[in-house]
């Protein structure tokens, strides 16, 4: 990895970056109201389970396949990607934030790196993602790796906001975390983009109930 190339990563994926990412609790907000999470050790098994469950199946097999189409400047075939992805996600919130944050992914980097694979229309996070790492300099994996890590750390971000947890066991997490990100990578590069299959039951009610709670201090 060039010097160029992790200082584009370090800014696509840092959690100043206007994304809108760092707003989503990814159903943790449920389970911890729910009191199904109450400490750190709860947090580090959904974040597990996101990475492992959804993630690797879902939205970063989208983003490296995403990825790959914006090289070959396959605009239509970055639209057909979009559109599995957007049909993986079974709740109309996700589905919503998802887009919010593609949005403001695909603002901010086309003001940031200017380039033609932007104009593929209304993006997931993930699929924007994509985009913005390809005109920035990553490569497919390198984007993956980012993204992964962007969401480890909204959701342990979300998570001190959420409980009683510090930065220390907050670091503790995140860099047990980056096994589980490099394994969900290499996962999601033998899974087509055609073929997405996430599967996280739990998480997934909880994201469902979250849009029903009275008082919401996260977008999802």
């Amino acid at each position: 990895m060039s010097s160029a190339s992790l200082l584009a990563a370090l800014q696509l994926g840092d959690s100043a970056f206007p994304s809108g990412a760092f707003t989503q609790s990814y159903g943790l907000e449920t389970l911890v109201s729910e009191r199904a999470v109450l400490n750190a050790a709860g947090v580090e098994e959904v974040l597990a389970a996101h990475l492992r469950n959804r993630l690797a199946r879902a939205d970063l097999p989208a983003l490296i396949a995403t990825h790959q189409a914006a090289t070959a400047s396959d605009a239509d075939l970055v639209r057909r990607i979009d559109t599995m992805l957007t049909a993986s996600k079974l709740t109309r919130e996700e589905r919503q934030a998802s887009q919010r944050v593609g949005a403001r992914l695909i603002a901010e980097a086309k003001r940031l790196a200017p380039s033609p694979i932007f104009e593929s229309g209304p993006c997931n996070g993930a699929v924007a993602f994509a985009l913005a790492g390809c005109a920035m300099g990553l490569d497919a994996r390198e984007s993956a790796t980012t993204y992964g890590y962007s969401f480890a750390a909204a959701l342990v971000s979300a998570a001190m906001r959420l409980l009683r947890m510090g930065h220390g066991d907050a670091q503790s997490i995140l860099r047990r975390s980056h096994v589980l990100i490099e394994r969900a990578v290499y996962e999601a590069e033998t899974i087509r983009w055609n073929e997405l299959c996430p599967f996280a039951p739990q998480l997934e009610l909880a994201i469902a109930r979250h849009e029903h709670s009275q008082v919401r201090l996260f977008g999802s």
